[in-house]
């Protein structure tokens, strides 16, 4: 059970995780991110789970940390465990927030983040480590980091921004705070998909049965390939990684039952 976090299953392939600190904005206090975390690892162990989305209650999507609670002794020790304050106190702290959004990345599901309003700092960063992000015209998008007297560079928005939306675009971005809306972040590929603030989650769930329609196999490679041939060292490398992974999808009967499908002109079932 979750008291900053709902996880809901959708259908049997879908599950959707809401942030649920509405009256904060969804900021991540060390209870949400510690839940966030668990409810990753065990979504990533669920094998019948094919999609996640992820958004926020209310009004925003995640308006960053909650400053409140980061200074919170008991809300730390909570988290990380009791560690006397200092360097690696901090250091141990910061890895515990950053691996919410590597975790994002790491697990089997491809995510879906369904962004409404504020999308602020460690928000923006849940936001770079999905693997789809659709907004509601309401959405908004900010670093924020500078702002807090640190790095505008935090929670791996420095590695995903700049490949999204380029270099120039993402030092504006990182250097100023600047805040960019939803229209704006869909013409520089921040988001690729707009809609209505209403129709947000029904958006967000008709993709993600889209996705569950594609072959279980097919779906976690093209994640995984996805992501690891973003630091592919040239070419060749990145050919490699992917003839490896369809002669491995080859191999399990999919291509058959897909093409059984196409000519029988039905869906696939894929098993």
């Amino acid at each position: 059970m979750y008291e900053t976090l709902l996880v809901d299953r959708v259908t049997s392939a879908i599950t959707q995780l809401t942030l649920n600190r509405p009256e904060a904005r969804n900021a991540l206090s060390w209870q949400l991110i510690r839940e966030l975390r668990c409810a990753l690892q065990d979504i990533d162990a669920d094998n019948s789970c094919r999609v996640v989305i992820l958004t926020g209650a209310g009004r925003s999507f995640c308006a960053g940390l909650d400053l409140k609670d980061q200074a919170n002794p008991d809300s730390i020790e909570a988290a990380v465990g009791k560690m006397p304050p200092g360097p690696r106190l901090g250091m141990r702290s910061q890895e515990y927030m950053a691996d919410a959004i590597t975790l994002l990345r790491k697990i089997q599901q491809p995510v879906i983040a369904a962004i409404n309003g504020h999308a602020f700092g460690g928000g923006l960063g849940l936001a770079l480590a999905s693997d789809i992000r659709m907004a509601a015209r309401s959405a908004t998008f900010c670093t924020q980091f500078i702002r807090l007297g640190i790095s505008g560079c935090d929670v791996g928005v420095s590695y995903a921004l700049p490949r999204l939306i380029g270099a120039s675009r993402a030092h504006d971005m990182m250097l100023t705070a600047r805040v960019v809306g939803a229209e704006l972040a869909e013409s520089w590929g921040l988001v690729t998909r707009l809609t209505e603030d209403d129709a947000l989650q029904q958006s967000a769930l008709e993709l993600a049965e889209t996705l569950v329609d594609f072959s279980p196999y097919g779906l976690v490679a093209t994640k995984q390939t996805m992501w690891c041939n973003l630091d592919a060292t040239s070419l060749e490398a990145a050919v490699q990684m992917e003839n490896r992974n369809q002669i491995l999808g080859g191999l399990s009967g999919d291509v058959e039952e897909a093409a059984a499908a196409f000519f029988e002109q039905r869906k696939p079932r894929f098993d």
